[in-house]
C-alpha cells in the first residue's frame, strides 16, 4: 500500500475540492483495488509456474516489509547469513503479510497448504537466513531523566546494561557535568562507565588512529558505556520531574522532548567519536525500559542495515503518518538514519513547528516519525516491543520480547528474568493490574448487600485477619447503588477514582483487600461492570428476613434524620440534602404498602426508588417505600446469579449466622475459606453499626454487645398488624427466592422468614 504524507493528502484534497478525510477514504479505496488486482495476477503466475518464485525481500522474510510471498516462500533475496535456496515442492501461493516467517510456515501447515515436514524445513531454512552483525555495531541510547541521572546509570549498569557493548546515557550538558567529567566540544562525552573499563579508557575521534584497544585482557569485546552531553534549550534552575521550560518561544514539556530527541538523534549519527562511526543500528529507549539484549541482537540480524528500516511499537494518529512510539524502543538502521539526518534542518523537522499544537502525539517519538516519513523512511511492524512488563511468572508468554517499557526497578526485573519466573512468582490469588509503572493486585472481594444485614460487622471482622487490609473506607459506592443503579464507569474512572482507594498490594506479597457497599445488589449495571474490570473478584451477599430488615433500616434512617429525603428519592431525581425530624411513623409506611397491595394487583408490578417504572404503574399506585422495596431480593439477585460464576459468589443468611457466637464463628470460617485466607479465630462478640451505635467507617469504631442485641428482637417491636401486612407482601417474593436459590444450588434460607 502506498504511504502518503499528511501534506500530500491535504494538497490533493484541496486541488480536487474535497476534505482531507474524503481524500484519505478515496485513496484507501484505490489502494485496495490495486492490491486485489496484484494478488490476482500473482496467483495466476504462481499456478502456471513449475518452479519456485520469490520476491526480493530481505533475508529472513523481513517482517516489517509486508512483502507478498509467492510459492510458500518466507523471504528471499541475497545476502543471508545461512544462504541456501527455498525448499522445493511448494507450488501454492501464500501471503505472509505481517506474520512472523516461522509462524507463517506453521499457519500454512494448519491450513493444509504445506505438509508438516515442509513446514519444518521452511522453519529451519528461515532460521538460517541471517545477516552478519557484530554486537559492537549496535548502539543503544537511553533518554535519561536529568533529575535522576546517576540513579538511572547505576540501575541500568547493574542489570540489562551488563550485556550491551555500546550504551549511551543522554542528558543535558549542564546536569551531566555536575556528576561526570566530560570532553570539550560540541559532542561532549564521559569516560567509560562500564565495570570492565580500562584505565584511561577515553573516547577517540574518527580518523585519529588512537582508539583504545577493541578487546580486554581476556580477548572479549570491550563494553563502552558513556554519558553523552546534549546542548538543550535553557530552562530554570529549579529542576522538577518535568521541567517547566523557560524559553522565548514558550516551550511545553513535549516541545522539550522533541528538542531532546533531535539532539540524541544527531549525536548518535553525527558525533565524530570512532566508536559511533561503526554503528549499523541505532536503538533509542526510555530510562524505564528494560532491554533484552540477545533477543534484540537476534532480531536485528534478520534485517539488512544497508536498507532503510524503522521499527518498534507502531502508533497511529488519524490524519498523520504512522510512527514508532518511544519508550519500549525505536530502532533505525544506518541507511534510515542517514536518510533522516539529511532533513534535520528542514521545516518538517522543526521542533517548534505550529503543527505540534494540533497533534495528540507531540513528543520526541512523533517528531522522529514525521522526519522519517518526509525522508521516505516508512514504519515497519515488529512485535517484541512491549509498553509494559509482564508479572514475573508470565515471562513465558512473551517469548518474542526484546524490550519492556515501564520498568521502574531494573534490578527486580533482572532477578525475575534470571529466575525464569520461579523465584518471584506472584500469588495465584492476585489479579495483576499495571499502573504507575508497576504491578499491583486488584481488590479481592466485594460485600455487595444487603443494608442492615451485617455487612459492616462482616467487614470489621475480616479486618481482624492479618492478611486482610482495609480500603480507604468500607462503603465506596463506586459501581452504583440504589441512588445510581445504572452507572457505567470507564477504565479511566476505575484506574483514577476506584483503585487508588485500595492499598497497593505486590503480586509477590499478596494481601486480601476489598470493600462493602450494601447497595450494589440493587444496581442493574454493577455485575456487568464489576466483572468487566475485576473478572475474578469474589462477591459476598448477606440476606436477612425482609420484615425486621425493613424496620431496622427505618430506625437507622430515623437516627440519621434522613427518612424524608429517602422517601422522596426516585430513579430520575437527585437525593435531597436537607435533614428532617418530620419522619412519618413506620406504621404509616406499612399502611401505604397495604394500599399498594390492594390497588396494584400484582406484587411483580411494584417499584421503589431504585426501579424503572411506567406512568401506568405510578397511576395504579404500585410504588412501595424503599425500606420495604429493598426486601424484594429475588428481583435483583436473579441478575447476579445469572452472571457471576458460582465459585465467585457466597450467600449468607444473616438470621442464621447471628444466632450465636458459634454460628458467627462458623460463618466467618466459610468467608475466610471463600476468600482463600488461612484459618483464623475471629472476635465476633460485637455487632457493628446498629441504630443505637452508628458508624460504617473503617477508622471509627461503633459497636454494640452482640449478646445484648440478640435479646432485643426488632420484629417484636412491630405491632402484629404491621407484621402481618409485610409478611403477606413478601410471601411471593420469598417463594420465588427459594426457587431461585434451589435452581443455582444454594442452601435454602427462607423457611423461617
Amino acid at each position: 500500500m502506498k504511504v502518503r504524507s499528511a501534506e500530500a493528502i491535504a494538497r490533493r484534497a484541496a486541488k480536487r475540492g474535497r476534505t482531507t478525510e474524503e481524500q484519505m477514504a478515496l485513496d484507501r479505496s484505490e489502494d485496495r483495488k490495486r492490491q486485489k488486482e496484484k494478488a490476482r495476477g500473482a496467483a495466476g503466475e504462481a499456478s502456471s509456474s513449475a518452479g519456485v518464485q520469490t520476491t526480493g525481500a530481505p533475508a529472513g522474510g523481513d517482517k516489517g516489509g509486508g512483502a507478498e510471498m509467492v510459492g510458500g516462500g518466507v523471504g528471499g533475496g541475497g545476502g543471508g547469513g545461512g544462504g541456501g535456496s527455498l525448499p522445493a515442492g511448494l507450488g501454492q501461493p501464500l501471503s505472509a503479510g505481517r506474520v512472523d516467517p516461522a509462524g507463517m510456515a506453521r499457519l500454512s501447515a494448519c491450513r493444509g497448504l504445506v505438509s508438516e515436514a515442509q513446514a519444518d524445513e521452511l522453519v529451519q531454512w528461515e532460521e538460517a537466513q541471517r545477516y552478519p552483525l557484530a554486537a559492537e555495531a549496535v548502539g543503544v541510547h537511553v533518554m535519561a531523566r536529568e533529575t535522576q541521572l546517576r540513579e538511572i546509570v547505576a540501575s541500568c549498569e547493574g542489570s540489562w546494561g551488563e550485556a550491551v557493548p555500546r550504551l549511551y546515557y543522554h542528558a543535558d550538558r549542564e546536569v551531566a557535568a555536575e556528576s561526570y567529567t566530560l570532553s570539550h566540544g560540541r559532542w561532549g562525552i564521559s569516560a567509560n562507565l562500564a565495570a570492565d573499563a580500562l584505565p584511561g579508557d577515553l573516547p577517540a575521534r574518527a580518523g585519529d588512529g588512537v582508539a583504545a584497544a577493541a578487546t580486554d585482557t581476556r580477548g572479549r569485546a570491550r563494553r563502552l558505556h558513556r554519558v553523552a552531553a546534549l546542548n538543550l534549550p535553557e530552562r530554570p534552575s529549579s529542576q522538577g520531574e518535568h521541567w517547566t521550560i523557560s524559553h522565548d518561544k514558550g516551550m511545553t514539556w513535549n516541545t522539550w522532548l522533541r528538542f531532546k530527541m533531535k539532539a540524541i538523534f544527531e549525536f548518535s549519527v553525527r558525533a565524530h567519536w570512532a566508536e559511533l562511526q561503526e554503528t549499523e543500528w541505532y536503538v533509542y529507549v526510555d530510562d524505564d525500559t528494560y532491554v533484552l539484549w540477545k533477543p534484540l541482537l537476534e532480531l536485528l540480524r534478520r534485517y539488512d542495515s544497508r536498507a532503510a528500516h524503522y521499527f518498534g511499537r507502531p502508533l497511529h494518529e488519524a490524519g498523520y503518518p504512522l510512527f514508532v512510539g518511544g519508550g519500549a524502543g525505536i530502532v533505525l538502521s544506518r541507511a534510515a538514519a542517514r536518510q533522516i539526518i539529511a532533513l534535520k534542518d528542514a521545516e518538517v523537522c522543526d521542533p517548534l513547528s505550529l503543527k505540534w499544537a494540533e497533534r495528540v502525539h507531540s513528543g520526541g517519538d512523533a517528531w522522529l516519525g514525521d522526519c522519517a516519513e518526509s525522508a521516505g523512511v516508512h514504519t515497519d511492524m515488529e512485535f517484541g516491543f512491549y509498553p509494559q512488563p509482564p508479572v514475573s511468572n508470565l515471562f513465558h508468554l512473551f517469548a518474542d520480547a526484546v524490550a519492556f517499557h515501564g520498568v521502574e526497578n531494573h534490578a527486580a526485573m533482572h532477578s525475575a528474568l534470571r529466575a525464569n519466573g520461579t523465584a518471584a512468582a506472584f500469588d495465584p490469588r492476585c489479579v495483576p493490574v499495571f499502573a504507575d509503572h508497576k504491578y499491583s493486585c486488584l481488590p479481592h472481594f466485594i460485600i455487595g448487600g444487603v443494608p442492615k444485614a451485617g455487612t459492616t460487622s462482616l467487614y470489621k471482622y475480616l479486618l481482624e485477619h492479618p492478611d486482610v487490609l482495609p480500603a480507604a473506607d468500607k462503603e465506596l459506592t463506586f459501581w452504583g447503588n440504589f441512588f445510581s443503579p445504572k452507572r457505567r464507569p470507564s477504565r479511566d474512572d476505575v484506574m483514577g477514582d476506584y483503585l487508588p482507594k485500595f492499598p497497593k498490594i505486590s503480586p509477590s506479597d499478596f494481601k486480601v483487600t476489598g470493600e462493602a457497599t450494601p447497595g450494589y445488589l440493587y444496581c442493574l449495571t454493577c455485575p456487568t461492570y464489576i466483572l468487566k474490570y475485576m473478572p475474578k473478584v469474589r462477591l459476598i451477599f448477606t440476606l436477612r428476613d425482609p420484615v425486621p430488615r425493613a424496620y431496622s433500616e427505618y430506625l437507622n434512617k430515623a437516627a440519621d434524620r434522613t427518612v424524608v429525603r429517602y422517601l422522596n428519592k426516585r430513579i430520575d431525581n437527585k437525593m435531597e440534602k436537607d435533614l428532617s425530624d418530620a419522619a412519618p411513623p413506620f406504621s404509616a409506611l406499612v399502611a401505604d404498602v397495604a394500599k399498594t397491595m390492594a390497588s396494584c394487583g400484582s406484587p411483580n408490578r411494584t417499584f421503589s426508588m431504585m426501579d424503572e417504572y411506567s406512568d401506568e404503574m405510578e397511576e395504579a399506585g404500585c410504588y412501595v417505600n424503599p425500606f420495604v422495596g429493598e426486601g424484594r431480593y429475588v428481583r435483583y439477585l436473579k441478575l447476579w446469579l445469572g452472571m457471576v460464576p458460582r465459585r465467585q459468589l457466597l450467600l449468607l443468611n444473616f438470621d442464621s449466622w447471628t444466632a450465636s457466637a458459634e454460628a458467627a464463628q462458623e460463618a466467618m470460617g466459610r468467608v475466610a475459606a471463600f476468600l482463600q485466607l488461612a484459618p483464623f479465630s475471629f472476635r465476633v462478640d460485637e455487632a457493628h453499626n446498629t441504630h443505637a451505635n452508628r458508624s460504617v467507617h473503617v477508622d471509627r469504631d461503633a459497636a454494640s454487645d452482640a449478646d445484648a442485641i440478640k435479646g432485643q428482637s426488632v420484629e417484636a417491636q412491630l405491632p402484629r398488624r404491621d407484621r402481618c401486612v409485610l409478611r403477606d407482601f413478601f410471601a411471593p417474593y420469598n417463594a420465588a427466592l427459594a426457587g431461585l436459590l434451589a435452581q443455582h444450588g444454594y442452601e435454602p434460607m427462607t423457611e423461617a422468614w
